[in-house]
């Protein structure tokens, strides 16, 4: 007896957080971490927020993630989760790489009409780039194509070298990007071996600006500018995670070409530089590291990206955490928050959530 009434009063519960998930519809900004998929996150939320606290950790989701990631073959991965019937309608405003973090808009329901006005809006960016070495992916999760000197590349060179990518510049995509040729990623052509069927043309980009925020040759002994830290969760898995320093590896040198640049992302005095990017949709800050390597005369890799804004929203002051979207209230709010933000045009008025 006190079993049946406490599946009917579970089942109640589970319909109540259904009706108040499904009545959200807006767009709101989640702090994404680095290590998980932009899917992984929407997966998340469109199984978590009508479970409320009987859902998975996000801690537990986020290993889940992980595991199938790199357990399952690249030409299964759309196939890598359970299959999920969901209530809730979610998509995001411009996709992050796995291995970047930081503000993600996500649209919840009528929220998703909102998306296209994201995927062409402004962003900022603070990335971190190392000098002397390049990479298939053109970041730290590739191979390493070419180790080279560093002696051309100066905070004076980079300085003057940034200002051919402002504006509207041609960009190539990198061959590891989401770009679909023939129904097919350009990332699943990549890690197949396979040459897309057609040549990647490049793609006029707008640019705001570019800053050099740092750089530091410690061989050299050169420094300019200070570096701008991490938010402290970013910091650690970026250098405890798996780009953590691999000491037993030793010096980066012709040897390392063919393999992964991953445990030498985070080598002690290695030459690095920090940007802060603005630009329009559609940029790849790989490519732009990648392409100012060559500029002046070396290479460069990403090691580290973070999205420090989209639109009017921003990291931290606008953001909830990817352990709030299991809670129905902390989301609401969340869509609440960023129309404040947005401001109240005809399209936000009809989309805001009633309170609870």
């Amino acid at each position: 007896m006190f079993k049946a009434a406490g599946e009917v009063a579970a089942k109640q519960a589970q319909t109540r957080l259904t009706g108040a998930a499904t009545s959200i519809h807006g767009v709101f900004a989640v702090n994404k971490p680095p290590g998980i998929s932009c899917a992984g996150v929407l997966d998340y939320l469109k199984r978590s927020i009508v479970r409320g606290t009987e859902s998975m950790p996000f801690s537990e989701h986020f290993e889940r993630e992980r595991s199938l990631r790199s357990a399952t073959p690249v030409h299964k991965k759309k196939s890598r989760r359970k299959f999920l019937i969901s209530s809730i309608r979610a998509g995001h405003g411009g996709t992050l790489d796995v291995e970047a973090g930081g503000v993600l808009v996500v649209g919840i329901n009528g929220g998703c009409k909102m998306l296209s006005e994201y995927l062409i809006g402004g962003k900022s960016y603070l990335a971190t780039g190392r000098l002397g070495v390049a990479t298939e992916s053109f970041d730290a999760e590739g191979r390493v194509t070419r180790v080279c000197s560093v002696d051309s590349a100066t905070g004076s060179t980079i300085q003057q070298a940034i200002p051919r990518f402002i504006g509207d510049i041609m960009q190539r995509p990198p061959v590891f990007s989401a770009i679909k040729i023939d129904g097919k990623r350009l990332y699943e052509y990549a890690r197949e071996g396979e040459h897309p069927p057609v040549e990647i043309k490049a793609r006029r980009v707008s640019v705001a600006d570019i800053r050099l925020l740092y750089y530091e040759n410690h061989e050299a002994g050169e420094k300019f500018g200070r570096q701008v830290l991490l938010p402290p969760a970013f910091a650690r898995y970026y250098a405890e995670g798996i780009y953590a320093w691999n000491s037993d590896l030793g010096a980066l040198t012709d040897a390392a070409i063919g393999q992964p640049l991953r445990g030498w992302a985070n080598q002690p005095q290695a030459p690095n530089f920090q940007l802060l990017i603005s630009s329009g949709g559609g940029v790849y800050v790989r490519s732009l590291i990648h392409d100012l390597g060559e500029a002046v005369g070396s290479a460069a890799t990403m090691i580290s990206l973070v999205r420090m804004s989209q639109g009017p929203l921003r990291l931290g002051r606008d953001t909830i955490e990817p352990e709030d979207l299991a809670h129905v209230d902390r989301v609401s709010e969340a869509v609440r928050h960023a129309h404040s933000i947005l401001g109240q045009n005809d399209l936000a008025s009809t989309l805001l959530p009633k309170p609870f």
